[in-house]
């Protein structure tokens, strides 16, 4: 679409849903260059993205764009190229198809000249402008896309604090709103039981992991075997440097017999330090243990902050650690509706010159419109 025709429709749009007057397009035209819409062909499980089967979560991506088009606020940033693009994913096990839409600015170095694109590899330069949104994900409310626990059982990371309200609605590190089918959040906190349960997982696979070590050290320390080594070694040099083997072979067992002698002082002073049956991990588990044993039933069902397990003194106020939380894993998913979208995380960023007015987007955005996304249609 030409930047004429995007003058125009913002025009249309502005009159029919009354935003204000009609200079605002006009305006608002001469701000951002142009607009890209990029939608990927094909579903991450290698469906065209025409398949009926995904018509539902489609549909959604679509009306997410147009929604964003729809903000007059958007049409103001400074000059600027804005592209959005989605994709959306496969279907395996999880619950619900999953989905990717972000909108971004391309500075005029990434523009393609006489027409409205950008050049191939224009991502490789950060944005200052964003409107992430993800679909039916539920680790994308997270501020880290790599847990802070996991293991087979648990998989936990921080929780994004609320920092306020928009319009009535919660705002989560002053960026990212959630909406949900049923208004439930996607997440729920991770108990003190269960991070302390997790800790001593991850305490007693790191000792497993220590003896299975040091037993194979003393295997290889061993007497046959540290000789059978050196005969290797002396058979080596014999064929390589005969005239020089038998001092140098003398000069290897020499040092190997000053190596054993050091690793065994202070293999001694260790266990002097820490007691004879006592390992790092076996202190550790021991603190975390005590610590246990010492908080009530009440305190243990409380919601876990990472860091605060008995293993290190707390310092200062413990607000300071954050609060551990984890995906709902009884969130009420509509499995016969796997296509349609059920939650969304919506992130508006904006940095440099684009920050005020990323927030003025922000505070002009259609929650209604993204709340309706996400009902079941009647």
């Amino acid at each position: 679409m030409s930047v004429a025709s995007r003058c125009r429709r913002a025009a249309a749009v502005t009159a029919m849903v009354a935003l204000g007057p009609l200079g605002l397009a006009g305006s608002a035209c001469a701000a951002i260059d142009c607009w890209i819409d990029a939608e990927h062909r094909q579903t991450g499980d290698q469906r065209p993205v025409t398949d009926a089967a995904v018509a539902p979560m489609r549909r959604a991506l679509h009306d997410i764009n147009a929604l964003l088009h729809r903000q007059s606020e958007l049409h103001e940033l400074p000059r600027t190229r804005l592209r959005s693009s989605w994709q959306i994913g496969g279907q395996w096990t999880a619950p619900a198809r999953a989905a990717n839409f972000l909108l971004r600015d391309h500075r005029e170095s990434m523009w393609t000249a006489g027409r409205c694109d950008v050049i191939a590899g224009a991502d490789r330069l950060e944005p200052r402008a964003t409107v992430v949104v993800s679909v039916n994900m539920p680790e994308s409310f997270f501020a880290t896309a790599a847990p802070e626990l996991d293991d087979e059982q648990l998989r936990a990371w921080r929780e994004v604090p609320a920092s306020g309200e928009l319009h009535g609605r919660t705002l989560y590190g002053g960026h990212m709103l959630v909406f949900t089918s049923n208004g439930r959040l996607p997440w729920v906190p991770v108990t003190t039981a269960e991070y302390l349960d997790f800790m001593q997982r991850h305490l007693e696979r790191r000792r497993a992991e220590a003896r299975s070590a040091e037993a194979a050290a003393q295997r290889a320390a061993e007497p046959d075997a540290q000789e059978a080594m050196l005969q290797r070694v002396a058979e080596g040099l014999r064929r390589t440097d005969p005239a020089n083997a038998e001092r140098l072979i003398a000069e290897i067992r020499a040092q190997h017999a000053a190596s054993v002698a050091a690793a065994k002082a202070a293999d001694a002073k260790r266990r002097a330090r820490a007691g004879v049956d006592a390992s790092p991990m076996d202190s550790m588990l021991a603190r975390l243990h005590a610590f246990r044993a010492g908080l009530t039933p009440a305190q243990l069902a409380s919601q876990a902050r990472l860091g605060v397990d008995g293993l290190q003194p707390v310092e200062g106020a413990i607000e300071r650690y954050p609060l551990l939380v984890k995906p709902d894993p009884q969130f009420p998913w509509d499995r016969a509706a796997p296509a349609r979208a059920q939650m969304l995380m919506v992130s508006l960023r904006g940095g440099e010159a684009f920050e005020q007015p990323m927030q003025r987007v922000l505070q002009s955005l259609d929650l209604a419109g993204l709340e309706a996304l996400v009902r079941p249609r009647q």
